[in-house]
């Protein structure tokens, strides 16, 4: 008899180093735009402009483009967690035993790490903007806040991930019950 998982692990591990790739391309993308800080501010500051679309001057202090540095890298690394535990939930479908517990903690686990990654950008763009204004003249501060589309879509993603280790952990638990009877 043949495994029926066989081809469930080899997509998963397929998916696992398409993780790994691009939260590697990711981690570089972001530590470079992040070293324009110190080694280009001008262009790190027209980044930051055109990502914010504020829509008032920004005056990027050294203190404000510290604050800014130091909230990216916040989002980055919840993204970058996010995807640390999608790939081990993708190591873990590769195991003999694919419909594991360990494979539904690590999805369950991505499911929350993907949620904070879409909560982090609504909590951190008015903080950034309120830091790069601070240093406006009264009547020139902002507070933005921005929701849009992605950010729903992003928490939709969320749930239907948490609610498939939910059923990947039920999986789990008939197949070992399987397995005890055999």
């Amino acid at each position: 008899m043949t495994d029926p998982f066989v081809r469930l692990r080899r997509l998963s591990r397929r998916m696992r180093q398409a993780v790994i790739l691009v939260g590697l391309l990711i981690a570089l993308g972001i530590a470079g735009f992040l070293s324009l800080a110190i080694v280009d501010p001008a262009t790190f500051e027209a980044g930051v402009a055109r990502g914010l679309a504020a829509g008032v001057p920004l005056a990027p202090t050294p203190w404000a483009i510290a604050v800014t540095v130091l909230l990216m890298a916040v989002q980055a690394g919840v993204l970058l967690t996010a995807l640390w535990c999608t790939s081990r939930m993708f190591g873990a479908l590769t195991e003999a035993e694919p419909l594991s517990e360990t494979a539904a903690r690590w999805m369950t686990r991505a499911s929350l790490a993907f949620l904070a990654t879409a909560v982090t950008p609504v909590v951190l763009h008015p903080l950034t903007v309120l830091a790069l204004t601070m240093a406006n003249p009264p009547g020139q501060r902002a507070l933005s806040i921005s929701l849009g589309s992605a950010d729903l879509l992003a928490l939709l993603v969320a749930g239907i991930m948490f609610m498939t280790g939910r059923v990947l952990a039920v999986a789990a638990e008939i197949r070992a019950d399987q397995r005890a009877f055999v």
